[in-house]
C-alpha cells in the first residue's frame, strides 16, 4: 500500500498527524517518516491494522504481498531500516528539540559571559625588550694571551662565569635571584599597602605558618610562572603576569635591576679573581727582577772592562733577563689597572629597547572569543541532548526494553562493586602492600608529626580511610 491511501484510511479513523499516527501504531516517528519518503506502508503495518482488503487495488495487494516475506518472516530487518536516518530525519529531531538546543546554548553564553567577565581572576602583562651582548668580553683571556708571549700561564682564559649574559634565563630562575627579589616592597590595592613580594605571593597580612625557608620556596615557585624569559629575533624578552597591572610594570623594572646587578656581582667577582691572580703574579715577577738585576749589577761591579767573548756572552745573558723580567712586570702593571678600571666600572651591559609600560587592560579577558567558543559548544551540547532526549523519549517497547535492561544491570553491577568480597579483598590488600611507601614517606616540609606536610597529610587520611572501607565491606560480603 502506498503511504498517500494509508493517510487517507487513517485520515478517516480521526488520525492525521506523523505524530499521532506514530504514537496508535507503536512505533517511532522516523519510521512513519521513513514510510512517506518511499511512499510505501510495510505489509504487517497493514495486516495488524486489519484493513478490509477491499480498501486495496489489486497492484497494491500484489505488490505489498510480494514484500510479506520481507516484513513478516525478517522482522528485525524491518527494525534496522527503520534506523536509518536521512537528512529530514535529523532536522525533524533538530526541530522537535529545539527548545533544549536554545537552553543549552542560552547556559553555555551565560556561563561563558559571567565567567569572563565578573569570576575569572584578571591577570595583567608588562614586557621589557631587552638586548644582551652575545659575549661578556672576559679580559683573562686578553691578559693570558699576552702573558703567555713571557712564558707565563694564566689559567682560565676561555673560562665561562655567571656574568656572562647567556646564563640568564637560568639566572632567573634561580633562588639566589628569586631571594633577592622576594625581599623588594610593592604596592598592590589588594593589601592596600607596601608589603615584601614574599608576603604578596604567600600569606599577605597574616603572620606565617611555616618557616622562611619554606616560604621563599613555594614563592618561587609562584615567582617561575609570574616571570617569563623569551628570545625572539636576536632580542630577549623578559614577560611579567601579575594580578595587578602597576604590580606588573613594578616586578618587570625590579627584575630588570636585579638582572643587572647580580650579573654586575658575578663580573667583580671575577674581576677580583683577576686582580688577586695580578697581584700574585707582580710580587712573584717582582722578585725574580731583582735578582737578575742584582745579578747584572754584581757583574758589572766584578768586571769593569768587559773584552772577552765569555765576557760579552754573560752581559747579553743577564741584560736579556733583565730585560724579560722587566717586560713580564710593565705587561702584568698594564694590566693589573686595566682590571680596576673594570672593577669600578658601573655601566650596564643591557641595552633596553621596550621598557616596560604599565597594561591597559587584562590579557585573559577575550570575551569575543570565549563568547564563540560557548556558542559553539552550546549548539553541540543542544543537538547531543536532544538527539539522547529523543532517544529516551522513544515509543518503541523493545527500545523500552533494552533501556530497561540497561538501567538494572547498572543499578546491580554498580551495588555488585561493594558486596563483592574479591573486589574489596583485593583493593585491601593492595593498598596495605603498599603503605608502608605512603605512610613512610617523609615530606621535605613537614607540618604533621614531623614528617608529613599538608598535602600528604590529606592523601594519608584518605588512604587510611580507604583501607578501613575495603577491609569493613570483605568482612561483611564473607559473612553472607
Amino acid at each position: 500500500m502506498d503511504f498517500t491511501r494509508f493517510e487517507e484510511i487513517m485520515h478517516e479513523r480521526g488520525i492525521k498527524s506523523l505524530a499521532e499516527i506514530a504514537r496508535y501504531l507503536d512505533t517511532t516517528p522516523q519510521a512513519v517518516s521513513n514510510w512517506k519518503s518511499r511512499n510505501r506502508v510495510p505489509y504487517h503495518v497493514i495486516s495488524e491494522l486489519n484493513i478490509n482488503q477491499t480498501e486495496l487495488s489489486t497492484d497494491q495487494i500484489g505488490n505489498d504481498y510480494s514484500q510479506s516475506k520481507k516484513y513478516n518472516n525478517n522482522y528485525s530487518a524491518v527494525k534496522i531500516d527503520e534506523q536509518i536516518f536521512s537528512f529530514s530525519d535529523i532536522l525533524l529531531i533538530v526541530a522537535e528539540q529545539i527548545k533544549v538546543i536554545f537552553i543549552s546554548i542560552f547556559l553555555c553564553l551565560f556561563y561563558a559571559f559571567t565567567y569572563t567577565q565578573f569570576i575569572e581572576e584578571q591577570v595583567y602583562t608588562s614586557y621589557v625588550k631587552v638586548l644582551f651582548p652575545s659575549n661578556s668580553g672576559n679580559n683573562v683571556g686578553g691578559l693570558a694571551g699576552i702573558a703567555s708571549q713571557f712564558g707565563v700561564d694564566i689559567p682560565g682564559g676561555s673560562r665561562a662565569d655567571l656574568s656572562n649574559p647567556s646564563f640568564f634565563p637560568e639566572l632567573i630562575k634561580s633562588r639566589t635571584f628569586a631571594e633577592k627579589i622576594l625581599e623588594k616592597n610593592f604596592y598592590t590595592q589588594k593589601f592596600e599597602e607596601e608589603l615584601p613580594l614574599l608576603s604578596i605571593l604567600t600569606h599577605g597580612k597574616n603572620l606565617p605558618s611555616v618557616g622562611k625557608d619554606t616560604l621563599i620556596t613555594n614563592a618561587q615557585k609562584k615567582l617561575n610562572g609570574i616571570l617569563k624569559y623569551e628570545s625572539s629575533s636576536g632580542f630577549n624578552i623578559i614577560k611579567v603576569t601579575t594580578f595587578e597591572a602597576l604590580l606588573a610594570k613594578q616586578l618587570a623594572e625590579a627584575a630588570l635591576l636585579e638582572l643587572e646587578g647580580l650579573n654586575r656581582y658575578y663580573k667583580n667577582q671575577t674581576v677580583r679573581e683577576k686582580i688577586n691572580f695580578i697581584d700574585n703574579r707582580i710580587y712573584s715577577v717582582n722578585k725574580d727582577l731583582e735578582k737578575s738585576e742584582k745579578k747584572l749589577k754584581e757583574f758589572k761591579e766584578n768586571n769593569r772592562q768587559v773584552i772577552s767573548p765569555a765576557l760579552q756572552l754573560e752581559q747579553d745573558r743577564l741584560n736579556r733577563d733583565v730585560e724579560v723580567q722587566k717586560g713580564i712586570f710593565l705587561t702584568l702593571k698594564q694590566q693589573l689597572e686595566l682590571a680596576k678600571i673594570e672593577a669600578v666600572q658601573q655601566g650596564s651591559i643591557v641595552q633596553v629597547l621596550d621598557p616596560p609600560q604599565i597594561p591597559l587592560g587584562p590579557e585573559n579577558k577575550n570575551l569575543r572569543r570565549n563568547m564563540i567558543l560557548a556558542l559553539f559548544v552550546g549548539l553541540g551540547l543542544g543537538v547531543l541532548l536532544g538527539f539522547l532526549r529523543n532517544y529516551f523519549d522513544n515509543d518503541n517497547i523493545h527500545e523500552r526494553k533494552k533501556l530497561r535492561r540497561v538501567r538494572l544491570y547498572l543499578k546491580k553491577k554498580t551495588k555488585d562493586i561493594f558486596t563483592d568480597y574479591r573486589i574489596s579483598g583485593a583493593i585491601c590488600t593492595l593498598m596495605l602492600i603498599f603503605s608502608p611507601y605512603y605512610f613512610g614517606h617523609q615530606s621535605k616540609a613537614p607540618v604533621f608529626f614531623g614528617m608529613y606536610s599538608t598535602k600528604l597529610m590529606v592523601v594519608n587520611i584518605a588512604y587510611l580511610f580507604i583501607i578501613i572501607i575495603s577491609m569493613f565491606l570483605f568482612i561483611k560480603s564473607k559473612k553472607r
